[in-house]
């Protein structure tokens, strides 16, 4: 904590107290002689009342990878000031992220000029400093830079969906919903169909099918929840 504080390039982030690999993050839990330290709004009270997890983070003068989260979450800043880029999901596509995977291998940050963008796109830039809280919807890819040496906050993470979540354990609150893995199950069982085919009728094939799932999913963004 103290080389943190002296300025170290380090990213600290809380686990379960008392069941780090079965249980997530809850701040007043894991923390009780600061539970009274920190409490949301009552205009957030749905937040509270669906929270999966409150991970408490303390970084250094890092930067935190794109990725984006599957449930809905607050950022709550407590110290020090940082720049966040946000960019929407159907974005996604642009940032080489695998296939199962919610974290991008591309650097959207100038590694010498803090809060600098490098990849603009479609992007929202929000600064945060002490006191403020972003509300940072499921899917949205965001990625975070700190603008001093110390960072502290607190995320608060909550189900905003009725249904859809995956079933089991799920710590860090981040694996992809159950449609979605059922999805990828099946195009592996499309993909096994094809090989009995020549290469070249399967990739033909298999093309159209994925330009039909493409034109699906446009109009589907088309229509109102």
């Amino acid at each position: 904590m103290q080389e943190v504080c002296d300025g170290s390039p380090q990213y600290l982030r809380s686990l379960s107290a008392e069941k780090a690999a079965e249980e997530p993050a809850r701040f007043s839990d894991d923390f009780p002689g600061l539970s009274d330290q920190f409490y949301l709004p009552q205009q957030l009270g749905k937040v509270g009342r669906n929270q999966h997890s409150s991970p408490l983070r303390i970084s250094g003068p890092v930067n935190m990878w794109l990725h984006y989260d599957v449930m809905a979450n607050v950022l709550c800043q407590i110290v020090g000031k940082k720049v966040l880029v946000l960019y929407p999901p159907i974005d996604a596509v642009h940032f080489k992220i695998p296939p199962g995977s919610s974290s991008s291998p591309m650097t959207v940050f100038h590694l010498s000029e803090r809060g600098s963008v490098v990849y603009p796109r479609h992007h929202i830039r929000a600064v945060l400093n002490e006191g403020d809280v972003l509300y940072i919807p499921p899917l949205w890819l965001h990625s975070a830079s700190p603008l001093d040496n110390l960072s502290v906050s607190i995320n608060v993470f909550f189900r905003n969906l009725s249904t859809g979540y995956t079933a089991g354990r799920d710590v860090y609150g981040n694996r992809d919903l159950q449609p979605y893995e059922n999805g990828r199950r099946n195009v592996e069982k499309i993909v096994k169909s094809m090989e009995s085919l020549p290469n070249d009728v399967a990739s033909t094939y298999l093309a159209r099918l994925g330009e039909e799932l493409i034109e699906k999913g446009k109009n589907l963004r088309q229509k109102p929840d």
